[in-house]
């Protein structure tokens, strides 16, 4: 279990690399109306989404991996691809970028658990080295026990930066305001540039996985 789990914790490391989904959380802590509320209602409805991801891909990666003719190979061939897609986000993202319209204020008319759900549907960032790390859970043979701790803590890891605003919202609120507010400033100049290296790394660690098994 333990060299499964560093296996799959640079994956869900990276996963949790999220500068649009912390901003975007702390635009609604921001706002009127029961913020904290609606915060923690965006994150549990993101939790469900990469748990209900988590479990399709757990089930199915493994058995669709050895129905085919060369097992070792089509997982090697994943984690490359998986590994080239991150490769392609960073280039769209260095030399792509766009306005992000995630912490501009606007009324949402969607209950915000759904708003947490839709997000992590197209966060592709996030979704990708999860997907990676739970194929890698699902192909080790471990207990039972030991595969779903696995899954339940490579989901916590992964919506811990979306998450931090709303556990210092509740467990410190007297203070949440004077931690918050240079976190908020810090990942609005440098989060960006942080993820980006930070995926790179995650693309080379996978691309090598995936050659290191053939």
């Amino acid at each position: 279990m333990d060299k499964t789990f560093l296996q799959v914790l640079p994956l869900a490391i990276g996963a949790t690399i999220s500068p649009t989904g912390l901003l975007f959380v702390m635009m609604i802590l921001s706002g009127k109306d029961n913020p904290k509320r609606k915060a923690l209602s965006f994150i549990l409805g993101a939790t469900l989404f990469l748990a209900i991801l988590g479990i399709i891909i757990f089930f199915t990666a493994k058995p669709v991996i050895q129905a085919t003719n060369r097992p070792d190979l089509t997982s090697s061939i994943i984690d490359i691809v998986l590994g080239l897609l991150i490769v392609l986000i960073v280039i769209k993202s260095v030399f792509f970028k766009k306005k992000d319209k995630s912490t501009e204020t606007k009324k949402h008319k969607k209950p915000y658990s759904v708003i947490g759900f839709l997000y992590m549907f197209i966060n592709v960032s996030t979704l990708i080295p999860f997907i990676a790390a739970i194929k890698i859970i699902a192909e080790n043979k471990l207990a039972p026990l030991d595969d779903s701790s696995l899954v339940v803590a490579v989901i916590l890891i992964t919506m811990l930066m979306v998450a931090f605003p709303v556990i210092i919202t509740y467990t410190m609120p007297k203070k949440s305001v004077a931690i918050l507010g240079p976190v908020n400033g810090f990942m609005s100049k440098h989060g960006a540039t942080i993820a980006n290296v930070y995926f790179m790394l995650m693309a080379i660690y996978l691309i090598y996985a995936g050659i290191h098994k053939l």
